[in-house]
């Protein structure tokens, strides 16, 4: 059997980010057709990196998982030299957001500006490791396909620079500062394969690195929801309220955006027992309030019930490639609210034709929230719509037919 790789950040059943899931059921899926290495980080904490799983060998659903040992990390030193490599990436953003990139791409589709400076950034950053991409190195012609996780990151970065045709990028990109440094003009011009999860990523990809772009497609990924446990058992764990709104993933600032202080605006102002369940690892200072509860890291088992229960599923998060939290509710016919900034979230409310609906800012957050929560007027019709949406267009039979298709055709070095 054939051997293929996946390079991830994090990976484990303790990780429950959206692109480590996104890698990991695509791997587990694969098992079937090849022999599954995937390499990645003793760490789930992006915050300070410190290990948490052992080095080594571990088999998981069939998966081979390889985890390597960072270099240590030093966020003062990191910080201090992410600084001086900014002109790169700022000077390249500015010209997305004048409309005036696109051009300028299509003529100069390689920048070296900064690049020097971005690349020591990565050899500081915490997820880099030299161990792994030696193991690369000395096991490249052992495998079929290398398959990179997240542009950002800098084993992603280094694997794509060495092996450039080896490579299937699974970029899970958008509007941020990273994706406009000059490094990633080389990275998404001489990667292999391209493989974006919506048709909003690749136009944003499109826009930035321009006619020289990679050659690329839309994989997307399947909706896999687990059984539920009881709803008696989280309610009683958790001490859940009869009525709430649920967030499920990192609670980190990046992802929660203004979504604490609106709600608790929104409660003030309305005679109301719904409370705002907060579900995943927190990595920022918690609220303490009476109608906001943390229930750390669920199982998926416990997340799909949670999903059950809720009233609404809110995702605040204005940078998403494809928004596994949003699917997974709509999967299961729950009303959802989402971030009308991030275009991702916005075309799959459209697209649904509104089973799901967004916000453009604090009042119109305000009033949604009132009308999803006690306004719908036919909430049989409204989880049809999303059931059917999720259905047609992430159907696991289609996305695996297409991966194994990339793998098998994608030229190797």
């Amino acid at each position: 059997m054939e051997k293929i790789c996946f390079v991830v950040c994090q990976y484990g059943s303790e990780v429950n980010g959206g692109a480590e899931i996104h890698c990991r059921m695509l791997a587990e899926r694969l098992t079937p057709y090849y022999e599954v290495d995937v390499l990645t980080s003793t760490t789930i904490n992006n915050r300070t990196f410190q290990p948490y799983y052992q080095e080594g060998l571990e088999i998981l659903n069939g998966v081979n998982v390889r985890r390597f040992k960072s270099e240590p990390y030093d966020k003062a030193f990191h910080d201090k030299i992410a600084k001086k490599s900014k002109l790169g990436r700022k000077t390249r953003r500015m010209l997305y957001r004048t409309g005036i990139l696109r051009p300028i791409a299509d003529l100069v589709p390689k920048w070296r500006l900064s690049i020097d400076e971005e690349k020591k950034v990565l050899e500081a950053h915490g997820y880099y490791s030299s161990e792994l991409l030696n193991f690369v190195k000395e096991n490249v012609n052992d495998y079929k396909r290398i398959i990179l996780f997240s542009y950002p990151y800098p084993n992603t970065f280094f694997i794509g620079e060495m092996f450039p045709n080896k490579c299937i990028l699974i970029p899970t990109a958008h509007d941020e500062g990273d994706l406009f440094r000059s490094l990633q003009t080389h990275l998404f011009t001489n990667i292999g394969h391209i493989a974006f999860n919506t048709k909003e990523e690749k136009d944003l990809c499109k826009n930035v690195f321009g006619k020289s772009m990679s050659s690329n497609s839309i994989l997307a990924v399947g909706v896999e929801i687990a059984e539920p446990v009881s709803k008696e058992s989280i309610y009683k764990k958790f001490n859940l309220p009869e009525n709430y709104v649920l967030y499920f993933g990192r609670i980190a600032p990046e992802k929660m955006g203004n979504l604490i202080d609106w709600f608790l605006l929104y409660k003030q102002h309305k005679n109301t027992d719904v409370k705002l369940v907060l579900t995943g690892r927190l990595f920022m200072k918690n609220k303490v309030h009476p109608d906001i509860i943390y229930t750390d890291f669920v199982t998926e088992a416990e997340k799909t019930a949670l999903i059950n229960s809720a009233k609404l599923i809110i995702n605040p998060s204005e940078k998403e490639s494809l928004s596994l939290l949003l699917l997974e509710a709509m999967q299961l016919g729950k009303p959802s609210l989402v971030n009308g900034k991030c275009e991702v979230m916005k075309q799959h409310c459209i697209k649904s034709d509104y089973a799901c609906q967004y916000y453009i800012s604090k009042s119109d957050f305000l009033k949604k929230l009132d009308d999803m929560l006690y306004g719908i007027e036919d909430p049989d019709m409204v989880a049809m719509k999303a059931k059917n949406y999720v259905k047609e267009h992430y159907d696991w039979n289609t996305i695996m037919d297409k991966l194994k298709k990339l793998i098998e055709s994608t030229p190797s070095n």
